[in-house]
């Protein structure tokens, strides 16, 4: 025979009995919870003697343990209670699991018992190299199989306060199937500290490397990764780079994966996907993303000596590859077939894009001649300034060959900055001049301080919002 329900204690006289009644009976997992147990269906409650004392009825709450056992304990060999027949729990739903590759495949492993991903760990690993000169960069970026999937990854120095404005991208990482090349863009003091170096001036390569930045802008080579559109933005704020041939990992997912398109897989509504999501569902590794490296100095000009940002970075831009690759071998065994225009996506602003037509620069006697007029002078525009803009506008002329041509001591030649703030003070203090706008953003790309310093003002010319 079981127990005979619980009923609350009162200090105050009781009321008269009420007549039987159906009721819900439901008991709560923690013994804190007992004043929400209810009696069972069609029991009369029994109220205890009104003089009972509190001592009594704290001792009465704790038989509680008798009649609803915590989750971990072992079950009676008595015959359950009432209260315990009554009292089912709610399934949870179950977490989606990776698409299996055969009938009976097995549950998907939790993310903390999956192995750490690392590229050294495939067979045979793929080749590293890190670099921060341009020209070894442009190297190592032709030998890139650009006939398959790349991945492209970006890293920069945090910024902790809101107030700061957000440093310029430090790292550029790019990944074929056998190769993965770093080029660290920056660097800064020794000493710098990421909370230090906000109001600093770093150390920067004269300019994007021009191979690099070919194979970015070039929409036949598809290039994955995650949030990668809002990575191209801030590439062409901090260096004037425009990428093409974007595909976002989290949307070709949607599309090459059977399920998912299930909001249990990825949330509903959610466009951007993290890398390590895709890594632990896909590749069934587990990509590290400790904050002590995550935000630490990628400026650091002795970062090729620490293993574990060089090989945070590698990891980032080869499992990106990986999880393209497999996404669309996984669209294939399902016959789903991958439409480009819903994953792929561009960061390109046609009248800043680079002119089709080259010009071949003009002999010296062949510069087109210009007056500077009493109203030009007025307006700020010097004889060095409209000299650089006719080599420039006008005869096409590359600006190392300006820097020689326009210097005016003999055997000197100017910085490409110089040059270029000529060519920009020419045209700002007399907007009538013509130019392309292309053409300009080329100019300022072949020196990156001049690009820092004119990138809001050609934005605005060119009608672009930041």
């Amino acid at each position: 025979m079981s127990k005979p329900p619980l009923a609350f204690v009162s200090r105050c006289r009781p009321s008269p009995p009420s007549p039987p009644r159906r009721a819900r009976v439901s008991a709560s997992a923690s013994m804190s919870s007992a004043a929400a147990i209810s009696t069972t269906a069609g029991a009369i409650p029994k109220p205890k003697p009104p003089n009972t004392s509190r001592l009594l009825a704290a001792l009465d709450a704790l038989s509680l343990s008798d009649v609803v056992e915590p989750p971990n304990a072992r079950a009676p060999a008595k015959k359950k209670s009432s209260l315990q027949r009554v009292s089912q729990a709610k399934a949870k739903p179950a977490a989606a699991a990776p698409i299996a590759t055969e009938p009976d495949a097995e549950p998907a492993t939790p993310a903390a018992e999956l192995p750490i991903y690392s590229y050294k760990d495939f067979t045979p690993a793929p080749r590293m190299h890190f670099t921060r000169d341009a020209a070894d960069a442009d190297a190592w970026v032709a030998k890139l199989d650009l006939s398959g999937p790349l991945s492209v990854d970006f890293e920069w120095v945090v910024a902790f306060r809101k107030t700061v404005q957000a440093r310029p991208i430090s790292l550029v990482q790019i990944a074929d199937a056998h190769t993965i090349v770093v080029v660290q863009l920056r660097t800064s003091a020794p000493t710098s500290t990421p909370a230090a170096m906000m109001g600093g001036s770093p150390s920067m390569m004269a300019r994007f490397p021009p191979g690099l930045q070919r194979v970015l802008e070039d929409p036949k080579v598809m290039k994955a990764g995650a949030n990668i559109l809002g990575d191209a933005k801030k590439l062409f704020k901090d260096y004037g780079v425009m990428m093409r041939g974007l595909v976002e990992l989290g949307a070709l997912a949607r599309v090459a994966d059977p399920q998912g398109k299930d909001a249990a897989v990825w949330g509903k509504g959610r466009k951007i996907v993290a890398l390590a999501k895709l890594v632990e569902r896909y590749l069934q590794k587990r990509l590290r993303k400790d904050d002590d490296v995550r935000i630490s100095n990628w400026e650091d000009p002795r970062l090729e000596q620490n293993t574990r940002q060089i090989e945070y970075a590698a990891n980032d831009a080869y499992c990106g590859m990986q999880v393209y690759a497999h996404l669309l071998a996984l669209a294939s065994a399902n016959s789903i077939t991958v439409d480009a225009s819903s994953t792929t996506t561009s960061l390109h602003y046609a009248h800043l894009a680079s002119p089709t037509v080259t010009h071949t620069p003009k002999p010296r006697n062949a510069i087109p001649n210009m007056v500077l007029t009493p109203d030009m002078a007025a307006a700020g525009v010097t004889g060095q300034a409209l000299r650089a803009y006719r080599h420039w506008a006008l005869a096409h002329w590359e600006v190392d060959a300006m820097c020689r041509e326009l210097a005016v001591q003999s055997g000197a030649v100017l910085t490409r900055g110089t040059v270029v703030s000529y060519v920009v003070t020419a045209i700002q203090c007399w907007p009538e001049l013509e130019y392309d706008l292309g053409r300009l953003r080329e100019l300022l790309q072949t020196d990156l301080r001049s690009w820092e310093r004119h990138y809001k003002w050609v934005v605005d010319v060119a009608g672009v919002a930041p």
